[in-house]
């Protein structure tokens, strides 16, 4: 009798200490695989702090290469050809780049950039100005063309090139030649005409 219960209790002490050492083991994996994680989470933010210092700094070279395009673009122009580039982009990026429910706040937009007569003819009074009809528009690049100065007046072209979609459609790529006229004394449009799209704009280019 004796010995069958030496037997038991030596049963039990190999049992716990299978489960102790089972319990050893999984504490031991757990606490690995917790290394790993917080090793893995530490990289992780590593990586992200590097391609967040490398995107900051490739802003930053974008900025500096479109800041010495500009004054390239700039330093032989007059002061006239500058405010018409100026206001030119101004309204060319308002009235190409809009979404369904920003649309009717171009009309608020533009004012000051184009003359009243100008403004009237794209917003009659008392005309119930009416939606985008779920069109969406982007501007990708609008070139001035600035021509000889002839009093307070100055013509150019504009080569406008922009998307736009209806609704999920796939977007559509254009390009259109606009002539704009510009008041140098007032620093507004007054004139804005289509000359039509029936070119691609690496025929313009």
């Amino acid at each position: 009798m004796k010995r069958g219960l030496i037997v038991i209790i030596s049963v039990i002490g190999v049992a716990l200490l299978v489960s102790l050492y089972g319990n050893i083991y999984q504490h031991s994996k757990i606490s690995k695989a917790n290394n790993t994680i917080s090793q893995v989470k530490k990289d992780k933010q590593k990586v992200s702090k590097k391609l967040a210092t490398a995107n900051r700094e490739n802003d930053v070279l974008n900025s500096q290469v479109d800041n010495f395009k500009t004054y390239q673009n700039n330093k032989d122009k007059s002061q006239s050809e500058l405010n018409f580039n100026n206001v030119a982009n101004k309204f060319l990026t308002t009235m190409f780049t809009f979404e369904p429910d920003t649309y009717s706040n171009r009309k608020d937009s533009i004012k000051g950039l184009i003359s009243t007569d100008l403004y009237n003819q794209y917003f009659p009074k008392n005309t119930n100005y009416g939606d985008a009809n779920s069109v969406t528009s982007k501007l990708d690049n609008a070139t001035i063309y600035t021509q000889a100065k002839q009093g307070n007046s100055m013509k150019g072209l504009a080569v406008v090139s922009f998307e736009s979609k209806s609704g999920d459609n796939d977007w559509k790529k254009e390009t259109d030649l606009y002539q704009l006229t510009f008041d140098t004394s007032t620093n507004q449009l007054t004139a804005v005409q289509n000359l039509g799209s029936s070119f691609k704009a690496s025929d313009v280019k």
